[in-house]
């Protein structure tokens, strides 16, 4: 495996950045240029032999070569650079391409980890796009069908486009096509275009998937101000994965498993060792993790009841079906009792929030004697491991260490360490089937909590992440999902997941506090409920900054990521979102709002980012 790295351009755009050497060489935070941060990574990801085209100011290109004298290098001057494109660069270092190759822009900033997962790929040849990243204007989008690429250009928007990156893994064979279609274009003197106008013509004769990179940094520096954002986000980013050094030139190291398409079976390990399989059949994947000796207690809808019985017939077990969409403290009970008729090793739920919440509960009170203790919250640790099956993208119950009960009308958390499944498996074909309006409630369950989780008091760097991923999936592919575009489920049940994660760090706040007595007085989905309380919640929010600078600069951040100008329309974008779905109106009067003011979860309120007066949730729920 060879790398070849274009530093042929002119940096125009870096104004005095430029002046006095290529773009390549301008410096990062830690004092390393960009092309000795590449040349680094790319050798601890054992490439030793770099190939390099030049343009302005070479001398200073080789006098950073001397310092890996463990690389062979080849530099290929393009005398022509002020005229042509990178096109001709490729033409020029025609003759040393003849490996499998790692093909990149000299531009590029990223993290060693892209590059290990990128070696490590089932591809051969692979390239790399973002799936949440708003498309940029100026910069190349991919286009995409079932995972493998169609299309690079800067001027495609359509919905099958996503960020692109000039960074390829290619075989020696598929490279060889890519180079005989550059010679054609050159020989016709278009040498003015990108090397991607000739890869576009080669496309339908090659087999090049994609690779997402969300979870990894690159960007690409254009101009000024992309030089200054990314000084600030490669710092953070390394500093964060800083104790991933060691794993450096591991190639048997896989960070993140790719967003492939075509995968069977993919898994990810989180650091809270929670392992995630997303799988095309639920149920193989779920009897790979069953022992031998294992007994299964099921905990899943009757409308489940049957596929367990068929799919899961040959193991020992029994199944707890006896629980509402809002489960009841009493018809928890019931399933405890019939636990502990038994020993079981291994708990599986299948359903939505309301399956995972009650199978997480029968196994942490299954450690409690008396009654009191629950609500005391005296609990002991369960060893029974929980499999979680998800067949809703809303709660992302899967992926928290809490769970919802009622009890005397009254909604109570429960919060254990022990109750986070150690395993789940997402197999969004279960998506398919869903009904409309539950489809749109959960969706705008998953969506709620990820804007809440963003705005909380204990948002950190980890689960802001995981809220912008969240958000960035469901507005990319929300309409496709409620239109019944099977290419929508993936992304859709890892968005509600990832929702799940951010507020398994975070927490919800004042809108899912205030949407628990709208959930039971007046009969309506959950999601619905937390949705009718987001937007006027915001728009009091959006009153607070005026004193709250702190506030002001995350909900300007929330409103950025919407691809909005200001925070007002991005409240107006999510207004406009819910309007769209057509929920099924409710009609609460005048005299039962002090009732609802008095039923909010004062706990959960901590959590909001300012305090909120009796009188401003009145206020809220009047709005509603």
């Amino acid at each position: 495996m060879k790398a070849i790295i274009f530093n042929s351009g002119l940096g125009s755009r870096m104004k005095g950045l430029t002046e006095h050497n290529p773009k390549c060489m301008v410096k990062l935070y830690n004092g390393e240029t960009i092309f000795e941060r590449q040349i680094r990574i790319l050798r601890d990801c054992g490439i030793k032999d770099i190939i390099v085209t030049t343009g302005p100011y070479p001398e200073q290109l080789y006098e950073v070569a001397k310092r890996f004298s463990d690389i062979h290098f080849e530099f290929v001057a393009n005398e022509d650079y002020k005229n042509t494109n990178y096109i001709v660069s490729m033409h020029l270092a025609n003759r040393y391409l003849d490996d499998d190759m790692l093909l990149l822009h000299g531009d590029l900033v990223f993290h060693p980890s892209v590059v290990i997962e990128l070696l490590n790929h089932k591809s051969e040849s692979v390239c790399l796009y973002h799936e949440t990243k708003a498309l940029p204007k100026k910069d190349f989008k991919g286009r995409f069908q079932n995972n493998r690429l169609l299309e690079v250009s800067v001027n495609i928007f359509e919905e099958d486009c996503y960020a692109f990156q000039p960074f390829y893994k290619l075989s020696k064979n598929d490279l060889q096509v890519w180079k005989d279609k550059v010679e054609e274009f050159v020989q016709k003197g278009e040498v003015k275009v990108y090397a991607e106008n000739a890869l576009n013509e080669i496309l339908q004769d090659i087999n090049l998937q994609g690779m997402s990179y969300q979870e990894h940094y690159m960007e690409e520096i254009d101009d000024e101000e992309d030089y200054y954002r990314v000084l600030k986000e490669i710092q953070r980013f390394d500093e964060k994965e800083a104790s991933c050094k060691e794993l450096k030139g591991k190639k048997d190291f896989n960070m993140n498993q790719p967003y492939d398409k075509d995968s069977k079976e993919r898994m990810d390990f989180d650091k809270d060792e929670q392992k995630i399989i997303t799988v095309e059949n639920g149920y193989e994947a779920l009897k790979k993790l069953f022992q031998a000796e294992d007994k299964i207690f099921f905990v899943c809808s009757q409308r489940n009841h049957s596929l367990v019985e068929k799919e899961c017939s040959e193991y020992p077990y029994d199944i707890f079906t006896e629980f509402t969409s809002n489960p009841k403290y009493e018809e928890i009970r019931k399933g405890v009792e019939l636990f502990r008729k038994d020993f079981y090793s291994v708990i599986v739920s299948i359903g939505g929030g309301s399956a995972i919440d009650v199978a997480k509960c029968i196994k942490l009170f299954s450690t409690v004697e008396k009654e009191e203790d629950i609500f005391k919250k005296r609990y002991g640790d369960s060893k029974v491991k929980h499999i979680a099956i998800p067949t809703t993208a809303g709660s992302g119950s899967e992926s928290t260490q809490f769970a919802v009960m009622y009890y005397g009308g009254v909604k109570h958390s429960v919060d254990h360490k022990s109750i986070l499944p150690e395993h789940v498996i997402l197999a969004p074909s279960v998506l398919e089937t869903l009904p409309d309006l539950q489809k749109k409630s959960t969706l705008l369950d998953a969506f709620c909590q990820a804007i809440e989780s963003f705005w909380a008091k204990g948002a950190t760097k980890k689960s802001k992440e995981y809220a912008k991923t969240s958000i960035g999936l469901i507005l990319n592919h929300y309409k496709d999902y409620l239109a019944g575009k099977e290419e929508s489920y993936e992304p859709i049940l890892k968005a509600s997941n990832y929702s799940g994660k951010a507020i398994h760090i975070t927490r919800t706040t004042a809108a899912h506090a205030m949407s628990y007595k709208l959930t039971t007085d007046y009969q309506i989905n959950h999601g619905h409920a937390v949705a009718l309380c987001i937007v006027p919640i915001w728009k009091l929010l959006l009153e607070k900054t005026r004193e709250n600078e702190n506030l002001r600069a995350i909900l300007e951040e929330l409103a950025q990521l919407f691809g909005t100008k200001n925070i007002l329309e991005s409240i107006a974008m999510v207004e406009d979102m819910i309007e769209e779905m057509k929920l099924p109106p409710i009609n609460i009067k005048e005299e039962e709002i002090e009732e609802l003011v008095k039923f909010v979860d004062v706990s959960r309120m901590g959590n909001h980012p300012v305090e909120m007066t009796s009188d401003e949730i009145y206020g809220v729920y009047k709005a509603i």
